[in-house]
C-alpha cells in the first residue's frame, strides 16, 4: 500500500517534532544522598536513577565535581543546582565558585546561591546595590552558554525570601538571574505570605521549586521530614504550584532527615508520583 502525501507529511511532522518537555521534573537534594552504601558519587547516582528522579542539587565541590557530572551522565541524569553560599560583597568573584562555573559551561545547570550578610537586614532592599554589582560580575563569568542564578531563599540569610530573589533579579537580568521557591525556608522565615499569592507573583523569574514534609506545630519552627510523613498537606501545595502555572523542576529537600536514603528518598518519590497523577 503506497503512503499518501499526507500520511507522508504526518510522518515527517512526527520525526521532526520537538519532544514535549516533562513538567515538574523530580530531583533530590544531596544531602539526602549520605550514609551506609552511598559513599561513592556512582552510588549516589545510581540510587537516583534506580529510585526515578531526574537528577540532584549539588553542594558546590571543584576538586570533585568532574567526577560527579561523570557520573551524573553515566546514569542519564541532570545536576539541577549547584547549592553555594556567599557574603555580600562588592570584592572579586570567590575562587572555588569562578572554578565551578568553568566546570559547568554548556550544561543547563542553576548555581543556587544563598547570599549572607551582617551589613544590613534580612530582605533590606539596601543591600541591592553591593548585591547587583556582585551577581554582575557572577553572570559575566557564566556568559552566554551559562550557568544561570537562581538565588535560594534560606531563613536567615539576607536572602530568605522568594521575594528577595525576584528583585535581584530584574535589577540585574531576569534572563541570567532568577529566584526559588523553598516550602521550609517560607514556614521558618516569619511572617509567611499566602503561598499562591508569592508564587503567582513571582512566577516569571522561579527556575525551581522546592518542598518536603514538614513535621510539628504549624506555628513554631517545623521539622523536615519525608513526604509521607508531613503533617503539612502536601498534595495542597503541589495543587498551589499547578495552579499557580508552573511547570518546572521540583526538587527534595532532605537536610536532617534521620532515615535510611535509600528508604526515605524511596518513598518521598512514591508519594510525589501518587499526588502528581492526581493533578496532571
Amino acid at each position: 500500500m503506497k503512503a499518501t502525501a499526507a500520511s507522508l507529511a504526518a510522518a515527517s511532522i512526527t520525526k521532526g517534532a520537538v519532544k514535549p518537555k516533562e513538567v515538574w521534573p523530580f530531583y533530590a537534594f544531596d544531602n539526602g544522598l549520605r550514609g551506609k552504601g552511598l559513599e561513592s558519587l556512582d552510588c549516589k547516582c545510581r540510587l537516583l536513577k534506580d529510585l526515578g528522579y531526574k537528577g540532584l542539587q549539588y553542594h558546590m565541590n571543584p576538586k570533585e565535581m568532574p567526577k560527579m557530572y561523570e557520573s551524573l551522565d553515566k546514569y542519564g541524569l541532570k545536576m539541577f543546582g549547584m547549592y553555594v553560599v556567599l557574603n555580600l560583597s562588592d570584592g572579586p568573584v570567590d575562587k572555588k565558585l569562578a572554578e565551578s562555573i568553568k566546570l559547568m559551561k554548556g550544561r543547563d545547570t542553576n548555581i543556587d546561591l544563598g547570599i549572607r550578610t551582617k551589613k544590613f537586614k534580612r530582605s533590606d532592599p539596601a543591600g541591592d546595590k553591593i548585591a547587583r554589582e556582585m551577581l554582575k560580575k557572577i553572570v559575566d563569568l557564566c556568559g552566554d552558554t551559562g550557568p544561570k542564578i537562581s538565588i535560594y531563599p534560606h531563613a536567615g540569610f539576607w536572602t530568605e525570601r522568594c521575594e528577595d530573589g525576584a528583585r535581584l533579579a530584574k535589577l540585574v537580568d531576569p534572563k541570567m538571574v532568577g529566584t526559588m521557591f523553598n516550602l521550609v525556608h517560607w514556614q521558618w522565615v516569619k511572617p509567611c505570605r499566602p503561598i499562591p499569592e508569592v508564587l503567582k507573583e513571582n512566577l516569571p523569574h522561579i527556575r525551581s521549586v522546592t518542598f518536603n514534609g514538614l513535621k510539628g506545630d504549624s506555628q513554631k519552627k517545623q521539622k523536615i521530614m519525608p513526604l509521607d510523613e508531613s503533617d503539612h498537606d502536601i498534595e495542597k501545595f503541589l495543587t498551589m504550584v499547578k495552579d499557580a502555572g508552573y511547570t518546572g523542576s521540583i526538587g527534595l529537600q532532605c537536610y536532617s532527615i534521620k532515615a535510611p536514603p535509600q528508604d526515605h528518598l524511596k518513598r518521598s518519590m512514591a508519594k510525589f508520583m501518587e499526588i502528581k497523577k492526581k493533578l496532571f
